[in-house]
């Protein structure tokens, strides 16, 4: 899965250097990934919105993986000359390509003036093979083991689009990502042959909250559609609530803060209902043009943290806080870029995760060698 592509190159190379990567197996070390552009490889394509900074990649991505197998651009199986009814062959009964290599789009829906927009909504055009969907609050599915679900924009705000309009920003899809996923799952029945049971397992599991470029309006509309558990009122309702709910709608192990920290994209009491562990923030180096990360985002997410406004203890650092910002550097004499963040996440969630840095400029490609983990 794959949620916005900033720049060119960067992601293309870190998909091959994956690739490149061996790892043992039964049978003798393999790559980690499969091949790029294998079919099926990619299950799920978001642009959160359709800003340039966030979508000003993804064209070259679907320029270099957007392809079927046989064929291109569209070409079945049949026309390919290739026995139509062979498995993992495309067929033209069928309306989608289970062959090719991306399978699905999101994005919000928001018609923007820009070139980056509508050259990949051009593009998107020529590859119906792939589907598409236009998400807001409450749509989730499951992959694999990981299940997806949209926190924002909630309806209320995706049909003021092309009516009363909504700032571009607050059209952001905001994802919720839990691995391993709750399931489902189908035993025989130990008293009757021809039946079968089916049990709900909950698992522990770990929760990602990636937040876009949605600022208040957007968040808002969340937490009405995703209300908060009081229990005040009636302990013993609320009680039962948590019980079949479980964890906040909102909570979560690791956030990335929306909107590159700006003052618009978070408050306090968002941060706390959230409650994450980890926040990370996307912003280069230096605070760029709009001075990102705003100080009013970065004190809300250390007061969630480590609360010290009735206590006033010295604050603890962003580090021991698991607070991370792309654009930070080392305090060394070449003040090294710590650059992109990589987050490992285990299936066994009592291992908890691992957060490395990948140790790349902003235009720089990423050399999985010079990553370095972050001591918690």
């Amino acid at each position: 899965m794959i949620v916005d592509v900033a720049t060119t190159r960067k992601l293309p190379d870190l998909i091959e250097s994956l690739h490149r990567v061996q790892v043992p197996a039964a049978t003798g070390n393999q790559p980690l990934i499969q091949r790029p552009g294998s079919p099926g490889q990619i299950r799920l394509v978001v642009a959160t919105h359709p800003h340039f900074d966030h979508i000003g990649g993804m064209f070259e991505l679907f320029e270099t993986y957007n392809a079927l197998h046989p064929g291109h651009s569209g070409e079945s199986a049949e026309t390919a000359g290739a026995d139509p009814t062979a498995p993992n062959e495309t067929s033209k009964s069928t309306p989608y390509a289970s062959s090719a290599c991306i399978d699905q789009f999101w994005e919000p829906g928001y018609f923007f003036p820009g070139p980056s927009f509508h050259r990949l909504m051009a593009h998107l055009e020529t590859s119906p093979w792939i589907r598409r969907l236009q998400p807001t609050s409450g749509t989730s599915t499951f992959l694999d083991s990981v299940k997806v679900t949209v926190m924002g924009p909630g309806v209320g705000l995706r049909t003021r689009f092309d009516t009363y309009g909504v700032e571009v920003n607050n059209s952001s899809l905001t994802l919720m990502f839990e691995y391993p996923a709750h399931r489902i799952y189908t035993e025989p029945d130990p008293d009757s042959d021809d039946r079968l049971n089916r049990r709900s397992v909950r698992r522990r599991s770990r929760r990602l909250l990636l937040g876009g470029d949605a600022q208040f309006a957007s968040w808002a509309q969340t937490t009405v559609d995703f209300p908060d558990l009081h229990s005040e009122q009636n302990p013993v309702l609320a009680k039962e609530l948590q019980a079949a709910r479980g964890r906040d709608y909102l909570a979560c192990d690791l956030f990335k803060m929306p909107h590159h920290a700006s003052k618009h994209g978070i408050n306090l009491e968002l941060m706390e209902r959230v409650n994450a562990k980890y926040v990370l923030v996307s912003s280069t180096g230096g605070g760029g043009r709009y001075g990102f990360p705003h100080a009013l985002a970065m004190d809300a997410a250390r007061e969630a943290r480590q609360a010290t406004t009735s206590s006033q203890a010295a604050r603890l650092t962003d580090h021991a806080l698991g607070i991370h910002v792309t654009g930070a550097v080392l305090d060394d004499q070449a003040k090294t870029a710590l650059g992109s963040i990589a987050v490992l996440v285990s299936p066994q969630p009592k291992r908890g995760m691992r957060i490395f840095r990948l140790m790349d400029d902003a235009g720089e490609l990423i050399d999985l060698a010079a990553a370095r983990e972050v001591i918690t």
